[in-house]
């Protein structure tokens, strides 16, 4: 009588974190193997998820469905295996990458989950508030380190974008998710390179404070005295003649000013701005002037008001 010989198993051979960047190993499925709990041909191996499952996650609208590989396994038959984890934690094992460690194939494939874009040129030249501060977690309403689900364990900037409801800001990057095809904005505080706020959010999520202001004109901020960042009232003043990146006012032996004239327009657009709000802006001081005179056409400069209470005290 033959004897029947038992089934033959590979070993894994090498077991290892891999080393690489991590935002280079977000990978999709491919939908041809399945995913196991151990290498396949190893002994114990069994399916966590079928290869029609992953192919339903490879096609998924959603970044929650993004795919990081971590760990890479080879055995001793020269087979490859990753370890990944869809970023929800919801599928987590072994699956076949072919049988180079150069590259991702087999059952994963490199993929892209956020495609970086230009800015327009309304973004370049616009500031933004957020439009609902508040806690939800929605995409929209607070701040996240890379735009959301995008990065494996990259979660929220800010739980709470209640304090920085009067925060403007400037938009510096943007691009959408690859699979919602959504667009996101990296936002900076314009008075604050590290406020916490600063992060990605949804560009359905703010709401636009200013225009790009024209090339031959210059933008005026009137600021409150509390927050440099909560922009009162503004007004643009335009030289018919000017030219961008040139400065407003003019260099005497060191000391920066504006003409009289331009004094005289400036003081009266605050005054008409100011009207009927709380603050005032009597006489430019001469740090103010400096601001003013310094600021470059199609830029904009902000000006410290004061309240009617400190204005009360002064008289």
């Amino acid at each position: 009588m033959q004897a029947v010989s038992a089934k033959s198993y590979d070993h894994v051979v090498s077991n290892s974190v891999m080393t690489t960047p991590s935002t280079s190993r977000n990978v999709n499925f491919t939908g041809i193997y399945p995913l196991y709990n151990k290498p396949a041909d190893v002994k114990g191996a069994r399916v966590v998820a079928t290869a029609a499952t992953l192919d339903r996650l490879a096609n998924a609208n959603v970044s929650t469905d993004n795919v990081r590989a971590y760990r890479v396994a080879e055995t001793n038959s020269g087979s490859v295996y990753y370890k990944v984890v869809t970023f929800d934690g919801q599928y987590r094992g072994w699956i076949y990458g072919g049988k180079n460690k150069a590259s991702f194939n087999g059952g994963v494939t490199a993929y892209t989950t956020f495609a970086s874009q230009n800015l327009s040129a309304v973004q370049q030249g616009s500031t933004y508030k957020i439009a609902n501060p508040g806690t939800a977690n929605d995409g929209k309403t607070v701040t996240y380190q890379s735009p959301e689900w995008t990065q494996y364990k990259m979660g929220r900037a800010i739980t709470d974008s209640t304090p920085y409801a009067k925060s403007v800001f400037k938009i510096d990057q943007t691009g959408t998710r690859t699979r919602e095809n959504d667009q996101w904005v990296h936002i900076t505080d314009v008075t604050n390179a590290n406020s916490p706020a600063n992060g990605w959010i949804l560009m359905s999520g703010l709401t636009q404070v200013s225009t790009p202001v024209a090339d031959n004109a210059i933008r005026v901020n009137l600021v409150d005295p509390d927050n440099n960042s909560s922009v009162i009232k503004s007004f643009d003043v335009t030289r018919s003649a000017a030219q961008k990146v040139t400065n407003f006012g003019y260099n005497t032996n060191g000391t920066w000013t504006i003409s009289t004239n331009d004094q005289d327009t400036i003081q009266n657009q605050i005054r008409t701005a100011l009207n009927g709000t709380n603050y005032g802006l009597e006489g430019l001081s001469a740090a103010q002037l400096a601001q003013v005179a310094q600021t470059q056409f199609g830029s904009s400069v902000n000006l410290v008001v004061k309240k009617a209470a400190q204005i009360a005290r002064t008289n």
